[in-house]
């Protein structure tokens, strides 16, 4: 087992303990391959049969119905043959294929989106203090900057 450190190390080199196993970039590999998975089967059978994960040779993929769970039955050393043309080497030996039932694929994102960002509201009244404030002072500069970024149609008058 190995010993336990207590020293203090940088994020960098902590992560480059551990991303740098093989077996890490592997799993890198394979995650990869779930994202790219419309482009290696292509759209259409991608949204048919997804990926669901892998049980270490073999992967697991999610079919929408029982009929292209059967369909593609036929096609799997099709899919693994191109699964590990992608990964470059012969690293899945079995295809199986499970009824989706809800499960999420591996192929999207499990993160939810975030809705826009509102745009903020623009200010009512905009240029009423110009006319009090010193026109030498970088604080008037500053305002006038900002009266034009929101009121471009404003006459606004220039330093004196």
């Amino acid at each position: 087992m190995h010993q336990r450190q207590k020293k203090v190390r940088s994020a960098s080199e902590a992560l480059g303990t551990v991303l740098g196993t093989p077996e890490a970039a592997l799993e890198l590999a394979i995650a990869r391959l779930w994202r790219h998975w419309p482009e290696i089967l292509g759209a259409e059978i991608a949204e048919m049969i997804r990926p669901l994960g892998h049980r270490k040779t073999t992967m697991l993929l999610g079919a929408t119905n029982s009929m292209v769970m059967q369909e593609f039955s036929y096609f799997a050393q099709n899919i693994l043959d191109k699964a590990n043309g992608f990964l470059g080497n012969a690293y899945f030996q079995k295809v199986q294929i499970e009824l989706m039932a809800g499960r999420p694929a591996l192929d999207q994102s499990l993160l939810p989106k975030f809705p826009p960002r509102p745009e903020p509201p623009k200010p009512d009244i905009l240029g009423n203090l110009l006319p009090c404030m010193d026109p030498s002072s970088p604080v008037t500069s500053c305002y006038r900057a900002y009266v034009r970024h929101f009121r471009p149609d404003l006459e606004i008058p220039e330093d004196e």
